[in-house]
């Protein structure tokens, strides 16, 4: 049964709230007057969590109080079924299909950041280098706070418990690159050369079976659908499959027939992007004449 997926990220941002503070499931059962078991389904999404239980937590792991309210604003009632709401639209959503991150003080990009480390399996498409892939110099290059109003990686100025999310080991991880990353540039030359043979060597160790991470150059022609979406990710969460996009701020989806139609479209580019030794000659194609360019 799909979840809503403001319980979803909400429950990941209470356990990685908790494992900031260094707390354990029992002193956050202590604090809710609940079983340890009890808490660890809220953070898993297993079950709701009743308000008065989150907003207990909230304070106890020091989110201010505005952004606890926006977070009990947006959670769905307790007796929330999927099944028992009717679909509507286009897009054949139930009312709690859809949920907009629009907390400010970088609380919507600190949950983005720990949604999409802590997954279990990601497939995403990107117009740019995501998060995770990037060499250090590329990185500070991008997240340049005159280049970048929403960062997608921890920079000065979000919550400090979003540094301490590690990416989830042995995630599986398949990113489908825009063909222009080949060629799109900056006045820093041979930084974007780096990056273009980081990813070569990123291809280069990928594990035979196809686990752990894949990437690969998706071809601009033809114009499939995923082109046409916001660098669309599928993320599977704690057995939960959650449609998430950012653009001035992260939305997620699950359940609605638009979640459905972007997973199909991520399907249907893996199908059509290129295949690993032409995405590893690109790259290395690329990054030489970056480095022609930087010495010229």
């Amino acid at each position: 049964m799909p979840q809503a997926p403001a319980r979803i990220v909400t429950g990941l941002y209470l356990r990685c709230l908790r494992e900031a503070k260094g707390a354990t499931l029992e002193d956050a059962a202590g604090a809710a007057r609940v079983s340890s078991s009890a808490v660890s389904r809220w953070e898993r999404a297993e079950s709701p969590i009743p308000p008065d239980a989150l907003q207990t937590l909230l304070k106890r792991y020091g989110v201010a109080r505005k952004h606890a309210e926006f977070l009990m604003l947006h959670m769905p009632p307790q007796s929330y079924r999927r099944d028992q709401c009717a679909e509507q639209g286009l897009a054949r959503r139930t009312r709690h299909d859809f949920w907009a991150d629009v907390a400010d003080d970088g609380e919507a990009a600190a949950r983005y950041i720990a949604v999409m480390r802590t997954a279990d399996k990601v497939s995403q498409f990107c117009m740019g280098v995501p998060a995770g892939l990037r060499t250090l110099a590329y990185q500070k290059l991008v997240l340049d706070p005159d280049e970048c109003a929403a960062p997608d990686e921890p920079v000065l100025g979000l919550p400090s418990w979003v540094h301490k999310v590690p990416w989830a080991a042995g995630q599986q991880r398949t990113v489908l690159l825009d063909e222009n990353v080949l060629i799109r540039g900056s006045s820093q030359t041979e930084v974007v050369a780096d990056q273009l043979r980081h990813l070569a060597d990123l291809v280069r160790r990928e594990e035979p079976d196809g686990r752990g991470l894949v990437v690969r150059i998706l071809p601009a022609n033809p114009v499939l659908f995923v082109h046409m979406v916001n660098s669309p990710a599928e993320v599977t969460l704690h057995r939960h499959r959650l449609m998430t996009r950012v653009g001035l701020f992260p939305t997620y989806e699950t359940g609605s027939g638009a979640a459905r139609a972007v997973s199909a479209a991520l399907r249907e580019a893996v199908e059509a992007a290129c295949g690993r030794e032409e995405t590893y000659a690109r790259f290395v194609r690329a990054a030489d004449a970056m480095y022609r360019k930087a010495a010229s």
